[in-house]
């Protein structure tokens, strides 16, 4: 389990891996949470999302911890639980992620939203599970 910020000209990109889709979008909280200058977390939220694949559940996943620090007031710490289970017509994830009250003190990077360029969510053999996604800022 890792990830690391990529170099991208204009946003902001991550790589993420892990060995299981758990992990690799636990690992994904991870990273947004470094992006956005988060802490650890004093406060869990839930959010649950069901999405047509597995990009699409990338990109809605985001999408809603970018839509809990907006309407919360809070910045994303990190990850506390990640499940996803293949659906009927898709996948769903439920997560409990860690958050803190964004304070006026706080220097934290506002981001706009997820996007689909370069967004991949694959499985390498013999690796494990890898995340490529942006973000616009």
């Amino acid at each position: 389990m890792s990830y690391e910020i990529l170099d991208h000209t204009a946003d902001v990109k991550f790589k993420a891996k892990g060995d299981s889709l758990n992990e690799v979008f636990s690992e994904s909280v991870k990273a947004f949470a470094d992006i956005v200058g988060g802490g650890g977390g004093s406060t869990r939220h839930k959010i649950k999302v069901e999405s047509e694949n597995l990009d699409a559940l990338l990109f809605d996943f985001l999408d809603e911890l970018i839509f809990l620090q907006e309407t919360e007031n809070v910045a994303v710490g990190g990850p506390k639980e990640v499940e996803i289970e293949e659906l009927e017509n898709g996948y769903g994830i439920e997560a409990t992620v860690w958050t803190d009250p964004i304070t006026s003190q706080q220097g934290l990077l506002d981001i706009k939203a997820p996007t689909y360029s370069e967004m991949k969510v694959d499985y390498i053999k013999g690796e494990g599970w890898e995340i490529v996604a942006v973000l616009d800022i």
